[in-house]
């Protein structure tokens, strides 16, 4: 049986940590390992600053872009992934934004990358932090990359297709940078999502969408749902609501981390196992998680998916999590904008997250 992409994914990360040798990874500081951000100190050249780097990519969505021709939004989406990844930090200050668009010959040619690039910069825009925090530093474009890889890559139509593959380095102080160590008590405030974002797309497009945009039989078969991406739904259109935009977080992070000692949580691939990724031997008890988006509703209709594996591989309505005192909680609420408190954590003899939801307890273990 041909392994799930999670289980092939783990292996190629595993393989990866193994081939760099520790020489290369001495500036870092141990305890942002498998965080979302990673974080490297080098007290001769910034004394009084930690250096945090984050990438990611877009992943499929970027088929629905195309299908729907429609290249504004999705350079939102690359910012985003890394810039939410950087946000966890708290007060952190995004400085450079490095981007990849792996293309072939079309969209070069039909300067679709104008349009692309477009939607990076207005996440620029989101991703300021220098009206907030003292000291900080506007985010910047950086060196970008547009490779013409004709042979590499395949497209729902010939000559079309790209991937989207962006970076981020930003700055943080030391003395803000949040050491907030979860404990028993703390609470557990999701902030609401904008929609799926960049996470679950293969899935989505599959259960729910006949597919008739795709020209390639192998891929064509995969299909088995039963709307276009024109039929009405919630208001709006299937297409448009799974290509809205990633949520950027970094302006909400930096006020409340201005004032709170908080530990955040990008709620991305694998869903509530996300939270597993704290040090601390804790349980993350959900039991009042928000509503999620009528499109979560539809996919979990659908694709007949338990809440498990829902939970697993969406964020169900909960773009990001901030961990916080019990006595901070009313003041962080008025920071933020559509949010509220979803649980909190409880002792745990290791690091597990549980959501109590129709009566039924659900565990994930493990990231």
């Amino acid at each position: 049986m041909k392994p799930s992409y999670q289980e092939a994914e783990s292996k190629a990360v595993d393989a990866i940590k193994k081939a760099i040798p520790s020489s290369l990874k001495k500036d870092m500081l141990p305890e942002s390992r498998g965080m979302f951000a990673e974080l490297f100190e080098n007290n001769e050249v910034f004394p009084k600053h930690y250096i945090a780097s984050a990438i990611d990519s877009v992943g499929t969505k970027v088929i629905l872009a195309e299908a729907m021709e429609k290249y504004d939004t999705i350079g939102i989406d690359c910012v985003a992934m890394s810039a939410n990844d950087l946000a966890t930090l708290g007060a952190v200050s995004p400085f450079l934004f490095m981007d990849c668009i792996s293309c072939q010959s079309g969209i070069q040619e039909k300067r679709i990358t104008g349009k692309i690039v477009r939607g990076m910069s207005k996440a620029l825009g989101q991703c300021n932090a220098s009206n907030i925090l003292k000291n900080s530093i506007r985010a910047n474009f950086g060196k970008g990359e547009t490779a013409s890889v004709d042979e590499l890559l395949d497209s729902i139509k010939p000559g079309y297709g790209f991937e989207l593959v962006g970076s981020m380095v930003g700055f943080i102080e030391k003395q803000k940078f949040n050491k907030h160590k979860i404990k028993p008590g703390d609470k557990i405030i999701a902030l609401k999502s904008s929609g799926p974002h960049s996470n679950g797309y293969t899935d989505l497009r599959r259960y729910l969408l006949k597919g008739d945009f795709e020209t390639r039989a192998e891929f064509k078969k995969l299909y088995k749902g039963r709307f276009k991406l024109d039929d009405k739904f919630d208001g709006s259109t299937i297409g448009k609501l799974l290509l809205e935009p990633t949520k950027i977080y970094v302006q909400t992070m930096a006020k409340i981390s201005k004032n709170f000692d908080v530990a955040g949580f990008n709620n991305t691939g694998y869903g509530l196992k996300n939270l597993n990724r704290a040090k601390e031997k804790v349980e993350f008890r959900i039991n009042k998680p928000l509503k999620p988006q009528p499109i979560f509703e539809l996919m979990e209709k659908e694709s007949r998916f338990t809440d498990k594996q829902m939970y697993s591989t969406f964020n169900m309505g909960m773009g990001f999590f901030v961990i916080c005192g019990k006595e901070n909680v009313d003041d962080i609420l008025g920071i933020t904008k559509d949010a509220d408190v979803v649980g909190e954590v409880r002792k745990g003899s290791k690091t597990i997250t549980i959501l109590e939801k129709n009566n039924k307890r659900i565990v994930f273990e493990g990231y």
